[in-house]
């Protein structure tokens, strides 16, 4: 195992797990989440997706990856679908209009999310809220 796999086997208390979500520490690297799960077996059945926020300076980011190929949603139109769903709530439009949403069926990012509190929350935490309440 490399160096970060290790760490998070190390922080394997930071891994959240949701419904059919994991979400990994911030800053973790895709591949290396993904071969913690296959180093540790995870049953592809009751674990779908995985989430990671990362901080860096270009800005926030959000990755949502499929851990089951077979199962879930296409998560390119999922998250536009989500970004559409935000533009009709006035206080959110603002916010979410300059959003980059980049990926595939199997993976999406949602680059530029500004650090910004939408009443007592971050923009990037009410992303992932709604994320793992609506795929988990």
């Amino acid at each position: 195992m490399n160096e970060q796999s290790n760490r998070i086997i190390e922080e394997k208390k930071d891994i959240n797990l949701f419904g059919k979500i994991a979400k990994f520490p911030k800053n973790t690297k895709a591949k290396n989440a993904y071969q913690f799960l296959e180093n540790i077996k995870v049953n592809k059945k009751k674990l779908w997706y995985f989430i990671i926020e990362k901080e860096n300076v270009s800005g926030n980011e959000l990755s949502i990856i499929k851990y089951n190929n077979k199962c879930g949603v296409n998560l390119k139109l999922f998250v536009e679908q989500l970004k559409k769903f935000y533009m009709n709530n006035d206080v959110m439009m603002e916010h979410v209009n300059n959003l980059k949403i980049e990926g595939n069926d199997k993976f999406s990012i949602i680059r530029n999310i500004a650090d910004v509190e939408i009443g007592d929350k971050k923009l990037l935490t009410i992303l992932t809220g709604d994320l793992v309440r609506l795929l988990g």
